[in-house]
């Protein structure tokens, strides 16, 4: 089923900077973070329990490397906070949706009266909610970066900068620690989209094993504590909560 290495480990491709889906807070990369703790859970439901599960390599990724590396083979699936959209249907699989959001747009100081100059991931859903908006509200340029990362530090650092577009509970969690009693989120809210599981279009038996472990992790005890742990509760080695409503359609369906 998984297109493994030599010694039987399982190979996931998680991202570094997108709290609280997936995130390493300390030196090296060991990723932690709901979509991380998700994939677990799908991998004790498909092998038959978390004892028997094989070892898993985490592959560090970012929006612009995680497509070729599944590509290439260098990972089996991608698991973090990718958006499902029909263009990346057209060349990959996804999973059942594992959570909703839409986009936000984070301003620091004031910038004035003339148009804003908006950095986020170039090429990304975020950049397209923002420009097929037709009226936000204001004037923009918008700057692309590679990564989330580099749109957060362009952001906190670039005096150039003015504001950054990106999907809402990240975009939160990266700027709820930036310490900059400046920076706050419009109202508007851009578009509404969802995470999936990212797979090769050829792993029909593996889409297919996920998609069922997943409907057995939604509605569980298991789901509901990670639901607390990275939406309610304060976020490990981060210091800070992001104090979400679990009640609210930002959470994936449990039915």
């Amino acid at each position: 089923m998984f297109a493994s290495l030599a010694d039987g480990s399982i190979r996931i491709g998680f991202q570094r900077n997108t709290p609280p889906f997936s995130y390493s807070p300390t030196a090296g990369f060991r990723p932690i973070g709901y979509s991380v703790d998700l994939a677990g859970l799908v991998l004790a439901r498909i092998h038959g329990g978390a004892d028997r599960i094989p070892p898993v390599e985490a592959v560090e990724v970012t929006s612009t490397t995680r497509e070729g590396l599944l590509d290439a083979g260098r990972i089996d699936l991608e698991c973090g906070s990718t958006t499902i959209t029909d263009e990346r249907r057209r060349r990959f699989a996804f999973s059942r949706p594992i959570f909703r959001t839409s986009h936000r747009i984070a301003l620091k100081g004031d910038p004035g009266p003339g148009s804003l100059r908006v950095v986020g991931i170039q090429g990304s859903t975020s950049q397209a909610a923002l420009e097929s908006e037709p009226d936000p509200g204001f004037g923009y340029a918008f700057t692309g970066v590679p990564s989330i990362g580099a749109a957060r530090d362009a952001f906190l650092s670039d005096d150039g900068i003015d504001a950054m577009v990106a999907d809402e509970v990240i975009l939160r969690s990266l700027l709820a620690g930036a310490a900059r009693p400046d920076v706050r989120l419009l109202d508007l809210r851009l578009g509404g989209e969802d995470y999936g599981f990212l797979l090769r279009k050829d792993d029909g038996e593996l889409r297919e094993a996920v998609d069922e472990a997943l409907s057995g992790v939604f509605g569980s005890p298991g789901h509901r504590t990670l639901v607390d742990t990275w939406f309610t509760g304060e976020l490990p080695g981060l210091g800070f909560s992001l104090e979400m409503d679990p009640r609210d359609r930002s959470f994936v369906s449990e039915s």
